[in-house]
């Protein structure tokens, strides 16, 4: 059986929808057709993420991160995940809607070092205990 974590949304992120927002009705009222087409995909895109943002811990013990349509979700597998820590971090191009995140390490399919991702889900420490008994190897940095 699945289990579907869905993501933590920070402040920062409904202040970016509503600057945003409301850049577009500026343009908008104001008639710049091409800024404000601009800004109308920044909100399609932003609103997106935040509606189908969401990690998935399945069946087949792998860790799948989805984050919408129209950017590549991506799929880890659990016995290949070294280590987890909680981090707070300000990358804004990581699958995670919040700066309170946690970062999972994992080994690369070609066995050359490691990989990193920063995930966000609402609850991480249940995140955590449904990864860990999936894979008791999991190294937890708190």
């Amino acid at each position: 059986m699945d289990r579907i974590f869905h993501p933590r949304i920070g402040w920062w992120y409904w202040l970016l929808i509503a600057v945003t927002s409301g850049f577009l009705f500026y343009f908008f009222w104001e008639h710049h057709t091409l800024l404000m087409l601009i800004l109308a995909v920044c909100v399609v895109f932003e609103i997106e993420m935040l509606i189908h943002t969401r990690y998935i811990i399945s069946a087949d013990n792998h860790l799948r991160i989805e984050t919408g349509r129209f950017v590549r979700n991506s799929t880890i597998e659990l016995e290949r995940i070294v280590r987890i820590r909680k981090v707070r971090s300000l990358v804004f191009w990581a699958p995670a809607l919040s700066f309170d995140r946690l970062e999972i390490i994992c080994e690369k399919k070609s066995g050359n070092g490691t990989a990193s991702v920063l995930i966000a889900p609402q609850n991480p420490d249940d995140f955590i205990h449904w990864l860990l008994k999936r894979n008791s190897q999991i190294q937890v940095d708190i």
